[in-house]
């Protein structure tokens, strides 16, 4: 079994169904009269005689759908582990037994499965064999009373019995008809699969179960387990115990996992397609309190967070109004005490910490959010809630500090690629964003960015005329309190393709603003060249011939560098080009009838004492116009080049 089979007439190939109701209202029982299978399977649970964990069982209904049944246990102890279960159902079977009515674990039941957004149900009266049709109509009457306020006001109620079979072929063509309803799953989607089971198989190691929210999983293909962040493979893939090659969103799966032990695996965790999903501890979400909470509700409670299969202890603050009355919502921010995987459109669980009773639960915002103030940035919360897809991208941008690719926005919202990227292309004709590279930014982002850049190089140019531009690092860091470094590297390259910015060397100066040395610095300039060359190659320190030019000092300098007419080798020594280029022409000759050259053949070919000579043997070294040789020198390999490396400024 590949693959299962293809829709038809409108029912879907397989769907997951979940049970719900009080403890000892016959879920398990029906669950065995529909599939033969017994749910129980822990020894407790049997000892007992009531459900403590879930329980799982296949069912092929009439019209060929292939069901995964989920049994949770009713207990109110265990509604922690109801709520692992009943996560990603398609339709609930709402278990009441005839000859008691609704009970309080129905009721509580009953609001998660509506607080979970599960729309679709079928009211099962069990126990009809204890009863006289006068009760069973009295109960029919409680019931429909019970949903009359509810999404599920318009869900069939069928008698059965486990005992003698009465109402199950009712109740399978009430599935059928349910089924058929369905939306399709989003198979196309990363595959999402909570974990509500982890075991030891023989031969495979550890293996994970639950149902498969969206996607798929083949045989072999990566994974990834969140929250840890482990990666890992496929080693095999079943559906209710049948090896397939590919699980399909909507069945219960089990994945044995490469490379992973047991106990790095647990329920709460999360199987998905790498780089899909990501952990977060805070939440930005819609919070619903129930119409029955006795009291408001007041901002900043502990509370207990279910999604999939996990539970997670955490704080939930309102971000409007400093309480809650019951029935009605708010916006609100869950930060938890350990991280969970939630996408944007989840529906979760609250309740509350102690005693432990559902509260409420609510919808998903922004799966990875930032701490927020209280009332504060409502109207951009209301944006990515209730926006279009559309709006929400332009707001991200807008607060993006660097342009991000259509897979980064996709995982950050929650949404497919493909609309996202359909999305982006509406934006940018619309004028919203620009296209970056491969990345994308809000255009007002852009433009300031390039404003910034372009500002920058032009106030540098007419701040200091005696130099061609600003460093193209020097500005960088300048910038980087405002630009982050990569915005800033697009927006540099953008300018200078569109040569509205140019460079020579690392300097960049407006293209449209022509560069000229102001003559008095060019003057300057040539008086220290011919005071350097007066000295021969035994000049002045820096300090000394810089000191009569006060502040003009450093542009002379700079100018000098910049236009290769003076050669700074260390810290104090400068000397013009023609100075270097003739100690290279005396080297040259040297070298012609010697192969090596000691310091005190430096120190007469240069005419200069030991402090000038070590520096300046060091700058030869650099410049490859000579190699050290233990003490002595013999000639480079730029020696000869026409035109070679003269100094290293």
């Amino acid at each position: 079994m590949s693959q299962p089979p293809s829709r038809a007439l409108g029912v879907p190939a397989t769907a997951i169904v979940g049970t719900a109701g009080h403890i000892d209202h016959g879920k398990t029982a029906l669950v065995r009269r529909l599939t033969g299978i017994d749910t129980d399977r822990l020894p407790e649970e049997k000892a007992r005689g009531i459900s403590i964990d879930l329980g799982f069982a296949p069912l092929v209904t009439p019209a060929g759908v292939r069901v995964g049944l989920v049994d949770v246990p009713g207990h109110e102890r265990f509604v922690k582990n109801m709520l692992a279960g009943v996560g990603g159902i398609d339709l609930v079977l709402l278990v009441i037994a005839a000859d008691e009515g609704a009970m309080p674990q129905t009721r509580e039941h009953l609001a998660i499965v509506q607080l979970l957004g599960v729309t679709r149900a079928i009211v099962v009266l069990t126990k009809a064999d204890l009863v006289e049709p006068a009760w069973m109509e009295l109960v029919r009457r409680d019931v429909a009373a019970l949903l009359s306020s509810t999404p599920l006001a318009d869900a069939p109620i069928l008698e059965f019995s486990a005992v003698d079979g009465r109402g199950q072929i009712e109740l399978l063509a009430a599935l059928d008809r349910e089924l058929a309803e369905l939306p399709d799953r989003g198979l196309e989607q990363p595959a999402r699969l909570p974990i509500d089971r982890t075991f030891i198989m023989e031969g495979f190691g550890t293996v994970v179960t639950g149902t498969l929210w969206r996607g798929s999983v083949r045989t072999g293909e990566p994974l990834e387990v969140l929250p840890g962040g482990l990666a890992t493979r496929a080693r095999r893939v079943q559906v209710h115990g049948v090896t397939v090659d590919v699980a399909n969103a909507g069945q219960r799966t089990a994945i044995a996992l490469h490379g992973l032990d047991r106990d790095q695996v647990g329920r709460g965790d999360w199987v998905v397609a790498p780089g899909s999903l990501r952990a977060s501890r805070i939440l930005d979400v819609r919070f619903e309190l129930l119409a029955d909470y006795p009291r408001a509700w007041a901002s900043q409670a502990r509370v207990r967070f279910h999604l999939g299969a996990g539970e997670h202890i955490g704080r939930l603050v309102l971000l409007e109004g400093d309480s809650l009355a019951p029935g009605t919502s708010a916006l609100a921010q869950l930060r938890l005490e350990t991280a969970t995987v939630p996408a944007r459109g989840d529906r979760f669980v609250i309740r509350s910490y102690s005693p432990s009773r559902t509260v409420g639960g609510g919808t998903v915002i922004e799966p990875v959010a930032a701490r927020r103030r209280r009332h504060a940035e409502l109207e951009a919360l209301a944006v990515h809630e209730s926006g279009t897809l559309e709006a929400r991208l332009l707001h991200r941008l807008e607060s993006e500090p660097a342009p991000r690719a259509a897979a980064v926005l996709a995982k950050a919202l929650s949404e497919p690629e493909a609309a996202v990227e359909i999305a982006l292309r509406r934006l940018a004709a619309e004028g919203e964003v620009t296209a970056v590279g491969d990345d994308w930014l809000a255009t007002p982002r852009w433009e300031a960015a390039l404003d910034t850049v372009e500002h920058a190089v032009a106030d540098y140019a007419d701040k200091n005329p005696a130099r061609f531009g600003i460093p193209k690092g020097e500005l960088k860091s300048a910038l980087k309190g405002t630009l982050e470094p990569a915005l800033f590297d697009l927006a540099f390259d953008d300018l200078l393709g569109r040569e509205a910015v140019t460079m020579r060397g690392e300097r960049a100066r407006p293209a449209a603003n022509p560069w000229q040395p102001p003559p008095a610095t060019l003057a300057a300039l040539e008086q220290v060249e011919a005071q350097l060359e007066a000295a021969r190659l035994a000049v002045p320190e820096n300090a000394a011939w810089q000191a009569p030019l006060g502040r003009e000092a450093a542009e002379v300098l700079s100018l000098g560098l910049f236009l290769s007419r003076l050669v700074r080798i260390n810290q104090d020594l400068t000397y013009t080009a023609r100075q270097l280029e003739d100690l290279r022409s005396r080297l040259r000759r040297h070298f012609a009838s010697s192969p090596s050259l000691a310091v005190t053949d430096f120190k007469d070919l240069a005419k200069v004492s030991r402090k000038f000579a070590v520096p300046l043997l060091e700058h030869c070294d650099r410049a490859g116009w000579t190699v050290r040789v233990g003490d002595a020198r013999k000639a480079g390999g730029r020696l000869e080049t026409p035109g070679g490396r003269s100094g290293d400024s």
